[in-house]
């Protein structure tokens, strides 16, 4: 199966947000707000990374600097951006880490150091 040329990456944030949901007393599935205020965090702070290291060919903050939330597709990457994208956010989406407040973003940057490190 081919992968098309300029795939979906990182779907925007509500969306991803919005899926975490938990059951009430009353057996109503709800919005799990702890969940997603973490996952908000998390996310947020992984667009900002990317940002600040330039690894995104487009700006995501509109011109008030408010993070504009939308999808991000393979174009919307720099080469090094790409393969930190493939490479670390897996990782550390899943790790403790991402969930600290403020998120630790040790992984990202030690993997963005050995991908800089590589191309020179």
């Amino acid at each position: 199966m081919k992968i098309q040329e300029n795939h979906s990456a990182w779907g925007s944030i509500e969306s991803l947000v919005n899926t975490y949901k938990i059951m009430d007393v009353e057996g109503n599935i709800v919005p799990d707000i702890e969940a997603q205020t973490a996952v908000k965090r998390a996310l947020t702070a992984r667009v900002e990374f990317f940002h600040n290291n330039k690894l995104l060919k487009t700006n995501p903050f509109d011109e008030k600097g408010v993070l504009v939330d939308r999808q991000y597709f393979r174009n919307d990457f720099t080469e090094e951006g790409y393969e930190l994208y493939r490479q670390k956010v897996p990782a550390w989406l899943k790790s403790k880490a991402s969930s600290k407040l403020p998120p630790d973003m040790k992984i990202l940057e030690r993997g963005l150091a050995v991908i800089r490190g590589e191309k020179k």
